[in-house]
């Protein structure tokens, strides 16, 4: 049986397309590739709030966490889980910024609230998720939170003052949790 001329032509052209026995020239960029701007990623403000009192597990308990591309204002609303206006006031207590960047730069990646005042020398036990515990470069303490002492990706731990314009070493981009305290 003869197979028509116009199906094997197009079967056999698409076969060897997919075995990548014809190269196929790509369609010229239409702007260089050194002109054109890299992508800006959506702005995302991220924020947990925890209980003081450690679990069994010796971890602070997450109340609750949560990311906004609006505001800081309206992720900490939802992680609260509390409808809240700019203008409210927040009951929450601000225990640390982790910034992407050195000296504070790129942004706030993570805000951690506690729901118990400020930090004393037990302070909060945080885990970061794992996309913020690999980009975490710097982080300032606040409410009595002025000691950090981190656990890295890479099984190394450390405690440290803050603020702490760089994390050096095997912390930077490597901040799996960290327990944050005032002494």
């Amino acid at each position: 049986m003869r197979i028509a001329r116009r199906i094997v032509g197009p079967l056999l052209a698409a076969g060897l397309a997919l075995t990548g026995s014809v190269a196929v020239a790509p369609a010229a960029p239409a702007t260089p590739l050194l002109s054109r701007p890299l992508p800006i990623p959506a702005v995302q403000y991220c924020a947990a709030v925890l209980g003081h009192a450690p679990g069994a597990d010796g971890r602070s308990p997450m109340l609750g966490r949560a990311c906004s591309a609006d505001s800081p204002e309206d992720a900490l609303a939802q992680a609260d889980g509390v409808d809240r206006s700019a203008e409210q006031r927040m009951d929450r207590t601000l225990l640390l910024e982790e910034f992407k960047d050195v000296d504070y730069g790129g942004g706030v990646i993570y805000a951690f609230y506690g729901d118990a005042g400020g930090c004393d020398t037990t302070g909060y036990h945080l885990v970061n998720y794992f996309g913020v515990a690999l980009s975490v470069s710097s982080m300032k303490g606040y409410n009595n939170c002025n000691a950090v002492h981190l656990w890295s990706t890479l099984d190394a731990e450390k405690t440290m003052d803050l603020p702490a314009p760089a994390l050096g070493g095997n912390f930077n981009d490597a901040v799996r949790e960290l327990q944050v305290f005032h002494r």
